[in-house]
């Protein structure tokens, strides 16, 4: 009976063998222990699934950002090609109109003296809104690279004081021509073409006698 009892007590507790026959008796613990397992697994491979699942739809995100990005660039590409196509459509034309406009105007046989304030201008096109890379005057003349007309020196002018395309002599400048316009060239204010914004600034601000023939 001490063996039996002994055989017993060292048998696995999910299992009882009697006679022949063996019956499976599962423990409660060990059930317990591998449907928690399951779980476990279960868990474990709906985080994966749930983190591929996010993983492809941040990649199409990011595709289609992307794709957004690159139609956007492409339509701003269009959009500045077609604005300068017309920039450059309307220096043209113009161009055309002040060329026409300055050689119509009369030359004056009499002489008229007025003192204005002068000021003076580069034609930097840094400082100046260019068209096509190029600098031009209300009337459409190209000083991007000079900054006479016909030998000329250029100003901007009021055209309700001095016409545009009159000439005129400038005290201590010589002759010169209004081929320009200014949002601040407004009354008995001259605006003087030069070569540099150094060349500006030393001008300053001063009043001088302008006569126009």
């Amino acid at each position: 009976m001490m063996g039996m009892f002994t055989f017993i007590d060292q048998a696995d507790a999910a299992q009882i063998g009697i006679g022949t026959e063996q019956k499976i008796v599962q423990n409660p613990l060990e059930l317990e222990r591998q449907a928690i397992e399951e779980e476990r697994q279960k868990e474990i491979a709906r985080q994966k699934k749930l983190a591929e699942e996010k993983r492809i739809a941040e990649e199409k995100a990011k595709e289609e950002a992307e794709k957004a990005r690159l139609a956007k660039l492409e339509a701003e590409r269009k959009a500045e090609e077609e604005r300068k196509a017309a920039e450059q459509a309307t220096a043209a034309k113009t161009s055309a109109s002040a060329t026409q406009s300055v050689s119509a105007t009369p030359v004056s046989t009499s002489k008229k003296v007025i003192t204005v304030e002068s000021t003076a201008y580069s034609n930097d096109v840094a400082d100046n809104k260019a068209y096509g890379g190029r600098v031009l005057t209300a009337t459409g003349h190209d000083v991007t690279d000079s900054i006479y007309y016909n030998g000329m020196r250029i100003i901007a002018v009021d055209p309700a004081i001095i016409p545009l395309g009159s000439k005129v002599h400038i005290q201590g400048v010589g002759d010169a021509i209004a081929l320009d316009t200014g949002g601040r060239i407004k009354g008995h204010i001259v605006d003087l073409l030069v070569d540099s914004k150094q060349d500006a600034i030393q001008w300053g601000r001063r009043h001088i006698e302008v006569t126009l023939y």
